[in-house]
C-alpha cells in the first residue's frame, strides 16, 4: 500500500528521526515531491540518513559518492536538489555518515551556509517589497497594497525562519567546536 503526507522540516536530524520512526511502524520511505512518500515494509526494516551533499545530485563527484555508497549497501533513495536521502538495510547494523567531528562540522557548515543563503535572499526580496508598499502608500490601488503587503509578510517570516534553522545549526556547530576542543 502507498502513503502520501505532507510534513515541513527546518532540521534535518527531526526530519531523519521522523523518517526512522516511521519506518519502525513499517511504512519505507520512496521519496519526496512537496510530500513524503512510503510504502508498506517490514517495521524497521531500514535506517535512514539525510546529507547536504557538496554538489548536486547529478555532479560527477555526486555520482561517484552514490556508488561507493552502494558498494557499502546503502541506497541512494532521492536527491532534492543538493538534498540526499539514504537508506541502509537495518539487519546490517548500525548506519551513521559522518563518524567524525570534523566530517560533522562540514556538513553543518554546508547547512549553515544554505540557510545563510536563504535568509539574505528573503531579507532581500523583503527589502525590495518594503519599498513597493511605500510607493503605493504614495498613491497606488489598495488591492495592489494588500497584495505587495502579503508578500512582505510572506518575505519577513521565510527570512526568520531561515534564521531559526540558521541558529540551530550554529549552535550544533559550536557545541561540535567544544567537543572537539575537549577531545585535543
Amino acid at each position: 500500500m502507498k502513503y502520501a503526507c505532507f510534513k515541513a522540516f527546518f532540521d534535518h536530524e527531526k526530519e531523519e528521526a521522523w523518517l526512522n520512526n516511521m519506518s519502525a511502524k513499517g511504512l519505507a520511505f520512496t521519496g519526496f515531491f512537496f510530500r513524503y512518500y512510503f510504502t508498506d515494509s517490514r517495521p524497521g526494516e531500514y535506517i535512514y540518513r539525510i546529507e547536504l551533499m557538496e554538489h548536486l545530485a547529478r555532479h560527477p563527484e555526486s555520482m561517484k559518492y552514490f556508488s561507493f555508497m552502494a558498494e557499502n549497501g546503502v541506497e541512494h533513495v532521492q536527491s532534492w536538489g543538493r538534498w540526499t536521502y539514504f537508506r541502509r538495510k537495518a539487519e546490517d547494523g548500525p548506519f551513521d555518515i559522518y563518524t567524525d567531528t570534523d566530517s560533522k562540522l562540514a556538513h553543518y557548515r554546508r547547512i549553515s551556509t544554505l540557510w545563510l543563503a536563504l535568509m539574505g535572499a528573503m531579507m532581500l526580496m523583503g527589502a525590495s517589497r518594503v519599498f513597493t508598499v511605500i510607493e503605493y502608500l504614495r498613491g497606488m490601488a489598495a488591492g495592489d497594497m494588500a497584495f505587495e503587503t502579503f508578500l512582505l509578510t510572506f518575505y519577513a517570516i521565510a527570512a526568520m525562519l531561515s534564521f531559526a534553522g540558521l541558529y540551530s545549526v550554529r549552535k550544533k556547530i559550536k557545541k561540535l567546536k567544544q567537543e572537539r576542543n575537549l577531545m585535543e
